[in-house]
């Protein structure tokens, strides 16, 4: 079983949230690796024991999902998928494809649900793999440098 993001400690909402008026809210993450497996990312929220087998419904904390479509592990020479820390002035090549993806759910009902029992909030996100190669890490598939939550009045 791949190995999912907990938060160490219960994320804590401002006081204002708590009331849950906002229109919408959405959780982003930034800088998702997606050179390696093609897996389904499920969010939960104050279920910190979520796993793969894990229903996705309200009861269970489900609060949405995102997909990446891995490369399945790098198939070139050394340094081929190793993105360039700058580029060339005027190089009109198209980005590199290895640069991470950034991620938004929108998860406004699952947030009200979740701070219907307070400000703090566990965060869970259960990998669910779809798709890999002997080339792909299929034990700790998920790696992002962080998450924020958003809200909109």
């Amino acid at each position: 079983m791949p190995k999912s993001y907990v938060t160490d400690k219960p994320v804590e909402m401002q006081a204002e949230l708590s009331s849950a008026e906002f229109q919408r809210a959405d959780i982003l993450f930034h800088e998702v690796d997606h050179s390696g497996a093609t897996f389904e990312a499920r969010i939960f929220f104050n279920n910190p024991d979520a796993n793969e087998t894990t229903p996705k419904t309200a009861e269970t904390g489900y609060a949405g999902s995102f997909h990446i479509f891995g490369h399945g592990g790098c198939w070139g020479d050394d340094g081929h998928c190793d993105v360039p820390a700058s580029r060339r002035p005027f190089d009109s090549r198209p980005p590199h494809h290895m640069i991470p993806a950034e991620k938004v759910v929108t998860i406004t009902d699952a947030l009200k649900r979740a701070l219907e029992s307070g400000p703090n909030i566990t965060i869970s996100v259960v990998p669910v793999i779809m798709s890999a190669t002997e080339k792909c890490d299929v034990e700790d598939p998920l790696h992002f440098s962080s998450f924020e939550i958003a809200t909109y009045a």
